[in-house]
C-alpha cells in the first residue's frame, strides 16, 4: 500500500469523512512525487560523482600498457561497483565484434550525464587519431571534474534548504488537519459547502506555492551537447 493510500485512508478513518481523505489526496501526491524526484536527483548525482574515480582507473590502465578497449573491460570487474553493469554491457558488446563507438554510446545512455558524454568525447577523439597524450588529457578532465562536483555540491547544499522549507510548509498545515480532523466540530466544519470551498482554494494554493519554490530552488541542469 503506497504512501498516498495510507495518508488519504488515514483522513478519512481518524474524521469519519471521506471528502476529507479525497481532498487531502493531492497533498499525498506532492509528497509522494517530491521523494521519488529526490531520490532519482540523489542516485544521478551519487553516479556522476564516480567518474573521477573511473578516470584514474582509465589512466592506470593506458599507463600499465592496456588498450583503451582492454581499459574499458576491466573497469567490469575493478571499476565502481555501481557502475561494473555499465562496464560488463561494453565488454559484451566488445566480445560480440562490435567496436569503442558502440560502448561510449552505452555508457552514455546508462549515465545520463554531461560529465558522461565529455569522457567518451575525449576517449572517441583519441581513439581516433592515436593521440599519445590520452593520459595527460584525461588527468586534466578528472581535476575539472572534481572541481566541479565539488562547486555544485556546495551549490546543492545552498539551495537544498529552498526545497527543503517548501516542503515543509506545504505539508505542515495538513497534518495539522489531520490532527484537528479527530475532533467532531472540525469535521462538521468542513462537511459543509463553503468547508470544502476552503479546503480546495488552500489544496490549490499549496500546490501553486510548492511548484514555483520548488522551481526557485532548482539548480540549472548543464545541456548534454554530446548526447
Amino acid at each position: 500500500m503506497s504512501i498516498i493510500t495510507i495518508l488519504c485512508c488515514g483522513v478519512a478513518a481518524f474524521s469519519g469523512e471521506l471528502i476529507l481523505g479525497v481532498l487531502v489526496l493531492p497533498i499525498a501526491i506532492l509528497i509522494r512525487r517530491s521523494f521519488s524526484v529526490r531520490r532519482i536527483e540523489r542516485d544521478r548525482v551519487a553516479l556522476s560523482m564516480l567518474w573521477p574515480e573511473i578516470i584514474d582507473h582509465i589512466i592506470s590502465g593506458l599507463h600499465s600498457g592496456l588498450s583503451l578497449a582492454e581499459t574499458l573491460v576491466g573497469l567490469s570487474q575493478r571499476g565502481p561497483v555501481p557502475t561494473r553493469g555499465t562496464f560488463r554491457a561494453c565488454e559484451e558488446v566488445l566480445r560480440a565484434g562490435g567496436d569503442l563507438g558502440e560502448t561510449f554510446v552505452i555508457i552514455k545512455d546508462r549515465f545520463n550525464d554531461v560529465l558522461a558524454d565529455q569522457v567518451c568525447e575525449v576517449l572517441d577523439f583519441a581513439r581516433g587519431t592515436g593521440s599519445r597524450d590520452t593520459s595527460i588529457i584525461l588527468r586534466s578532465l578528472g581535476e575539472y571534474i572534481r572541481s566541479d562536483i565539488a562547486l555544485r555540491a556546495e551549490i546543492r547544499s545552498k539551495h537544498g534548504w529552498v526545497k527543503n522549507s517548501a516542503l515543509i510548509a506545504a505539508i505542515a498545515p495538513w497534518i495539522l488537519l489531520l490532527i484537528l480532523s479527530t475532533q467532531k466540530k472540525t469535521v462538521e466544519a468542513f462537511s459543509t459547502s463553503g468547508g470544502v470551498v476552503v479546503l480546495a482554494v488552500g489544496i490549490g494554493s499549496t500546490l501553486l506555492a510548492y511548484i514555483w519554490m520548488d522551481r526557485a530552488g532548482r539548480i540549472p541542469s548543464v545541456p548534454r551537447i554530446f548526447a
